[in-house]
C-alpha cells in the first residue's frame, strides 16, 4: 500500500504499524518514546499537535492478544502519555480510540482543543474522521511543521521526565 505522510514523504509498505516499529517508515519528528513493547508518536498523517498514537512493536490486533508484560507496559504508557499531553497542549477534553478491527494494534489520543470544538463542535466520537480528513487535507508548510515539531519535543521531554521518575 502507498501512504502519505503529512510531510509529503509517500512510503509503499504493507503495514504502517509494522514500518513505523521497525524504522521502515520514520514517523515525522521521530518517536516520542520508544519502550520495549510499544512506540509513542504523532499521528504520521494527521497533521494535528499532540494527536498521538500507541502502537504495538509487535503485530497484533487487540488488547486481547497482549501477554502480561506487554499490557503493563501499555498500561503505563497509556497513562503517562495521557498526561503529557494534557499538561502540554491545550485540550478542553482528550478521545481515545481504539479499534481492533485495525491491521495493527494500535490506539489514538485526540486532543480537542477550543479551537477545534469552535470549528466542529464539542468533542463527538463520530466528528473525529471527519476533522482527521479535513487535517489530512492540509498542506503543512514550514510554520505548521515548526509548531507541530516543538509539540512533539514538548511530548518527548514529558514523557521522559515520567520515565525519569517510574525508574525512582
Amino acid at each position: 500500500m502507498i501512504t502519505t505522510d503529512f510531510l509529503g514523504k509517500q512510503w509503499d509498505i504493507d503495514c504502517m504499524g509494522c514500518a513505523i516499529a521497525a524504522g521502515g517508515m520514520p514517523v515525522p519528528g521521530g518517536f516520542i518514546q520508544r519502550a520495549r513493547y510499544f512506540v509513542v508518536h504523532q499521528d504520521p498523517l494527521i497533521p494535528l499537535p499532540g494527536f498521538l498514537v500507541i502502537a504495538s512493536r509487535r503485530h497484533i490486533h487487540s488488547i486481547g492478544e497482549m501477554e502480561a508484560a506487554e499490557y503493563e507496559e501499555f498500561s503505563r504508557l497509556l497513562k503517562e502519555t495521557q498526561h503529557a499531553i494534557k499538561s502540554t497542549v491545550p485540550v478542553e477534553a482528550l478521545t481515545i480510540v481504539q479499534e481492533e478491527h485495525s491491521v495493527h494494534f494500535h490506539l489514538w489520543f485526540f486532543p480537542w482543543t477550543s479551537a477545534l470544538i469552535e470549528q466542529y463542535g464539542p468533542p463527538s466520537l463520530s466528528s473525529i474522521r471527519a476533522i482527521m480528513a479535513d487535517f489530512r487535507k492540509q498542506p503543512v508548510g514550514p510554520g505548521e511543521w515548526e509548531r507541530l515539531e516543538r509539540t512533539i519535543v514538548a511530548l518527548r521531554a514529558r514523557l521522559a521526565e515520567s520515565e525519569t521518575l517510574q525508574g525512582e
